[in-house]
């Protein structure tokens, strides 16, 4: 069932705020979580409050506002961020890395003590929006194999890229560098549905449609074989050998091992493009690229070619209007939270 995403917003920030955390940072957090939501992507949803509020009250993720960041020059940050809750830290360090492009033309963020932080693509958007180009790594626990390997060793190590646009929307690309987000395992097991074939193998490196043999000592694979395992291992280096984060196979299941602290790593930062050419003169290059995009032959049975993003910019479009889904898990999981921290439960 759909829900109005202004309904779905209040009963969230309170949640937080009962959990501990400040309104400016409960908003945050909402924020980033129900972009998940509008844009259709709910393995980083709301789907999820439960756990990361879970963890809050364990104390394996901190409620401190403030983060430690250190520009070391003019267009690098080091940051330690005390273990605090993802979504305020993310958005927290790409606000510092705008104002910095601003001044130096571009700023990258290397951060170790991270938890996990949403939906990766939150954080480039807001350079979009500020005419920037933004960008987004981080490494996750292990439950994909390098090629070859049948034994889980690195994380999915998503990807997030934004591009701004002038008369498309702009580019979002948000991927994992395994077959499937782990969320989406973590979404069918709760939900009680197979997945497709060809998505992860089990324990004893066989092909498997169950999500719990996936997660239980089974194993994603990288996308585009050798490929993506190269792109998935350099994000890895990236985000944690760069930071002092831990190594893939040493973060802990953030989901299912919530008595554990989780040192993940992240890279992130922005472009301005202004320091490098009239920004609309760019966003008339990226709509002409685009254009010649839409107007290339199709191949049999493709309804046309799509933008990275464009499928999501459309879902938030209509969500605006139609609410977001919440699904009967979720709505327990609400259920549970209201009655814990004695709020009104309003679906």
């Amino acid at each position: 069932m759909n829900y109005q995403i202004g309904m779905v917003r209040s009963f969230c920030e309170a949640i937080w705020e009962a959990a501990g955390l400040t309104h400016e940072d409960a908003r945050t957090c909402v924020d980033v979580l129900l972009a998940g939501d509008i844009r259709g992507q709910r393995t980083h949803g709301t789907t999820h409050m439960k756990d990361y509020v879970e963890r809050l009250l364990m104390g394996t993720t901190t409620n401190r506002s403030e983060i430690e960041m250190e520009l070391t020059a003019p267009s690098t940050l080091v940051v330690d961020a005390k273990y605090s809750v993802g979504m305020v830290a993310g958005t927290k360090i790409m606000r510092k890395c705008i104002d910095q492009a601003r001044i130096s033309g571009a700023c990258f963020a290397s951060v170790r003590h991270g938890n996990h932080y949403g939906l990766g693509a939150y954080y480039p958007m807001m350079a979009a929006k500020e005419n920037m180009i933004g960008f987004s790594i981080a490494n996750t626990s292990p439950i994909v194999a390098p090629f070859g390997g049948a034994e889980p060793v690195l994380g999915t190590n998503p990807l997030s890229v934004a591009v701004p646009a002038g008369r498309y929307p702009d580019l979002v690309l948000d991927i994992a560098t395994s077959t499937v987000a782990k969320g989406r395992l973590s979404i069918a097991r709760k939900e009680g549905k197979p997945i497709p074939p060809g998505w992860a193998l089990d324990s004893g490196g066989r092909p498997t449609t169950d999500p719990a043999a996936a997660e239980d000592g089974g194993t994603l694979l990288p996308f585009g074989a050798h490929k993506g395992y190269g792109i998935m291992l350099v994000i890895s280096l990236l985000s944690c050998a760069l930071s002092g984060a831990d190594m893939d196979w040493k973060l802990p299941f953030f989901f299912s091992e919530k008595e554990k602290r989780s040192n993940t790593g992240y890279f992130m930062g922005c472009i301005d493009i202004s320091k490098y050419s009239d920004v609309e003169t760019f966003k008339a290059r990226v709509d002409a690229m685009f254009d010649q995009l839409k107007l290339c032959r199709l191949s049999a049975g493709s309804k046309g070619v799509l933008i990275p993003g464009e499928i999501e910019y459309g879902m938030a479009q209509h969500a605006e209007q139609e609410g977001i889904f919440l699904s009967e898990a979720t709505l327990k999981d609400f259920a549970d939270m209201a009655k814990q921290f004695h709020i009104e439960y309003p679906f």
